[in-house]
């Protein structure tokens, strides 16, 4: 008896090391993955400096928790086999084949760490569950607002992004820790993991209401258009219950009504003209309508990618091809699915739109209402940005890859069970005196 309370005692410090050890690492991960603290709007290219070689350290650190989780558990190897995992490292080895005649010397590295996350983010999911996960993810973006909005106060030097636009126009744009775009996503993606939190009862609200507050001002700030819509559209889908409650089809009825007659309002005054006008100067930076009817210039971009993979279909470009064949088109492909063609070819870029269908059958089909609120966020972000796939993952290729993979887990039923029982405890402690910040003391545990 005395040997086994032993054995218990050691495996479960071995379970806490883990965990905690992979919670660091998922949330080092989301704030280093985008990093790119540059002065002015640079070319978008990968050297080594010691920014990449924080990430560089992250990544392999990861690698090890995942070789580890893989040789370890059956449980992790068997999800691998499912067919989301499958589908995502044959992405990935038909960018590996393309490496002899990749365009940037960094398409192998790019690749392999992709690998690495693949297995990480299985035995993220295992070690700390969905709640474990988002919490982590959320110190990451919350580090990441926080540098950001220093740098956009006290620096600007680095803390502005000047966008050139149309007749010379300049629009500065938040950025300090990346770019504008990547900014506003991990602001957006803050923000829902923030509201989940409260409503697990995990993050109490004197906490969580000025954190939201922070990260609505930093979203605005770095006006990302894409991640403000696909960002609403995951907020009503995390409150899709509540919205079809009585009460709030009562509130959707007022709100409509409310719009109908200031509209009517509008149009009787003649004052359509001028509304119109204002309205589209803030939605578009510029003030043009073909700004928006083009998707900000995204038809062009999207053109030039597809005439790009035109010259190699087959066996594609590599990573980071981009920024080096698009430099006059904003150095990406703007469209996850070209994304991947351009790096592995036209099969790369199908398995890559059967993914996000996949994601969009969760939307409609989860019962966990943060996969569909994620997923949503990712469908709509994916249209119209390469949000997934990063040189070094970070928020939003973190949270693709949990909600693609987390529904194929092996013994999901059982995780599930276990983080019902934790939510019910944590909504028990919440209310209770002296807890941390997470609603209880210490970090996420095993679920």
């Amino acid at each position: 008896m005395l040997h086994l309370a032993q054995q218990f005692r050691t495996a479960w410090k071995e379970s806490s090391l883990l965990a905690a050890t992979t919670w660091c690492l998922v949330a080092l991960s989301t704030f280093f993955g985008p990093l790119d603290i540059s002065s002015d709007a640079e070319t978008m290219t990968v050297g080594l400096d010691g920014q990449v070689a924080c990430k560089l350290l992250i990544a392999g650190m990861a690698f090890v928790v995942g070789a580890y989780g893989a040789l370890t558990s059956a449980s992790v190897r068997q999800t691998m086999t499912t067919l989301p995992p499958v589908m995502l490292l044959t992405i990935l080895f038909l960018v590996l084949l393309a490496t002899p005649i990749a365009i940037s010397g960094a398409s192998l590295a790019v690749a392999m760490i992709n690998v690495a996350y693949v297995a990480f983010i299985i035995v993220a999911l295992f070690t700390l569950g969905l709640r474990g996960m988002v919490s982590a993810i959320l110190v990451g973006v919350t580090a990441t607002m926080t540098l950001a909005l220093f740098f956009y106060v006290f620096v600007p030097k680095y803390g502005l992004f000047p966008e050139l636009l149309a007749d010379g126009l300049v629009v500065n744009r938040m950025s300090g820790t990346a770019h504008p775009n990547a900014v506003g996503r991990a602001m957006v993606l803050g923000g829902l993991a923030t509201l989940y939190l409260v409503r697990k009862g995990t993050l109490q609200l004197n906490v969580a209401i000025p954190l939201a507050a922070c990260f609505a001002l930093s979203a605005y700030l770095a006006w990302s258009r894409t991640a403000l819509v696909a960002g609403a559209f995951g907020m009503c889908i995390l409150f899709l219950d509540r919205l079809t409650s009585r009460l709030g089809v009562s509130a959707i009825a007022l709100v409509a009504l409310l719009g109908v007659v200031g509209v009517t309002s509008i149009y009787v005054t003649g004052q359509e003209d001028h509304f119109v006008g204002k309205i589209l100067a803030k939605v578009s930076k510029s003030g043009d309508a073909e700004e928006i009817t083009s998707g900000t210039g995204r038809s062009e971009i999207w053109a030039k990618g597809i005439s790009l993979i035109a010259n190699r279909p087959i066996i594609g470009h590599g990573f980071n091809a981009a920024p080096i064949l698009m430099l006059e088109f904003s150095q990406a492909t703007h469209n996850a699915v070209l994304h991947a063609t351009l790096a592995g070819g036209v099969i790369a870029g199908a398995l890559m739109a059967c993914l996000l269908l996949w994601n969009v059958f969760l939307i409609f089909g989860s019962e966990h209402l943060l996969l569909r609120a994620l997923s949503a966020f990712t469908v709509l972000s994916c249209m119209t940005e390469d949000t997934v796939l990063e040189t070094f993952p970070g928020p939003c290729t973190i949270v693709w890859l949990m909600c693609i993979f987390y529904p194929v887990l092996v013994d999901a039923t059982q995780i599930d069970m276990i983080e019902a029982e934790r939510s019910q405890r944590d909504q028990e402690e919440a209310a209770e005196p002296g807890t941390g910040f997470f609603g209880r003391p210490g970090i996420s545990g095993t679920t």
